[in-house]
């Protein structure tokens, strides 16, 4: 084996792959916000491994080291690594072990590399930093979006898939080292190239999984999209068709108004004229319906959702300021009105009574805004992108949509939570 007797080198050499399979980790992981926390973690977690492979090296000798170093390296780093993320655990699992095995080809990658052109100990360790730090940010900026919006939309399924992963990891370190160093087993080459195809082709198949659940999952929010718009085409049609029945009851209504009117108007009766017509504006005013903006969509939208809340038992303060022509396709608008007023319905049914409040606030000068609160008492975790998170299945997907309209239309927007409550705010 290469500088097999260079104690330093082996040392800084398993440094490197231990801290460039953490970056690894790291860069398609979502961690929790306490960075303080975190860095001392991963600060300990660091002094531990410095610590016990320069003395497990020195004292028992590099191949024995590495044989042991699934137990006492590997395994705490999945501990550790999960101790800082913001992620389930069988998800956690398939993460770590897939770029644990990613980086165990890393490195027999570079060893073979370097025992065939005879690198030196100035060369190699500067390969190996290299290729870390390249698959590293390659990660970070091609696979962490899409890793984390597919992970994010497929919730289970997880813990049966860390096992492929695991299994080869296993396979990989015993080929490897047993019975003697792989750059001492003449045999390692082929088998190492014989299950780096396998596990290309499982990748891949594990891929087209993980996509084919991703695009139904997004398929099937297109659908409850779809459907709301029906929906609403639908009350737009029965509004209108309840309008004008109301127009020819106003009509009807009208002619008897003038009959009577003119009866008295022939009796003189003043008095008798003026009380009636008084009578008939209070009764028109008591029967108008309810209306927060000229378009026929969104008010529709609105009404049916504010019922809604009413008859939820939720008190709603609501502040509406729409103009006549909105800034956006009404349709669009009213999604995304309708996505956040049901996650603000569902959290405030999951309280008392006595705390259930909604809170809608909308003015459209100097720019349209958009501010909806809801009481709130469950603690809510936000990944990175601050985005509010849900392990449970089907939810999450209120929160995407108006994710995807604001992008749409380049408009800003703000998850939070305070003092308890939920807050969303849209601005475009």
């Amino acid at each position: 084996m290469i500088f097999d007797n260079d104690t330093a080198y082996q040392t800084y050499r398993v440094l490197v792959s231990i801290f460039g399979t953490l970056g690894m980790v790291v860069s398609v992981s979502r961690l929790k916000e306490n960075k303080r926390k975190n860095l001392l973690i991963i600060v300990g977690y660091a002094v531990y491994t410095i610590a016990f492979s320069v003395l497990c090296i020195r004292f028992f000798g590099f191949l024995p080291f590495l044989r042991g170093s699934v137990l006492t390296i590997s395994i705490p780093g999945v501990i550790v690594t999960f101790l800082i993320a913001d992620e389930s655990l069988s998800r956690h699992i398939f993460c770590c072990l897939s770029e644990l095995l990613l980086s165990l080809y890393l490195i027999v990658g570079v060893t073979q590399l370097s025992t065939l052109f005879g690198g030196s100990p100035a060369t190699d360790p500067l390969l190996l930093l290299f290729v870390y730090i390249t698959v590293i940010l390659l990660e970070a900026l091609l696979l962490r979006t899409a890793f984390l919006n597919i992970a994010d939309t497929v919730a289970g399924g997880w813990g049966i898939l860390a096992l492929i992963p695991c299994s080869f990891f296993i396979l990989t370190m015993v080929l490897a080292l047993y019975p003697a160093h792989y750059t001492q087993n003449t045999s390692f080459s082929i088998l190492f190239a014989m299950t780096g195809v396998v596990l290309l082709i499982i990748y891949y198949a594990i891929f087209q999984y993980l996509w084919l659940q991703y695009q139904y999952r997004m398929e099937e929010q297109d659908r409850d999209l779809l459907r709301l718009q029906i929906e609403n085409i639908k009350k737009q049609a029965k509004d209108a068709e309840r309008k004008a029945l109301d127009v020819r009851n106003a009509r009807r209504d009208i002619r008897q108004t003038l009959s009577t009117v003119a009866g008295f108007a022939r009796e003189g009766n003043a008095e008798a004229i003026l009380a009636y017509i008084n009578e008939a504006s209070t009764q028109n005013d008591a029967a108008a319906p309810v209306r927060f903006c000229s378009d026929p969509i969104l008010n529709a939208t609105l009404a049916a959702y504010l019922r809604r809340a009413e008859r939820s038992g939720v008190a709603v303060e609501q502040r509406l300021s729409l103009p006549e022509t909105l800034p956006v396709d009404s349709a669009e608008l009213a999604i995304c009105f309708s996505n956040a007023l049901e996650n603000a319905i569902n959290a405030c049914e999951q309280l008392p009574e006595s705390q259930r409040k909604i809170v809608i606030r909308c003015i459209h000068k100097p720019q349209f805004m958009l501010e909806i609160k809801n009481t709130c008492r469950r603690r809510i975790s936000f990944g990175k992108n601050g985005l509010p998170q849900s392990n449970r299945s089907g939810h999450g997907i209120g929160t995407r949509s108006i994710v995807a309209f604001c992008e749409k239309h380049n408009a800003f927007y703000s998850f939070s939570a305070e003092d308890g409550w939920f807050r969303l705010v849209i601005a475009l």
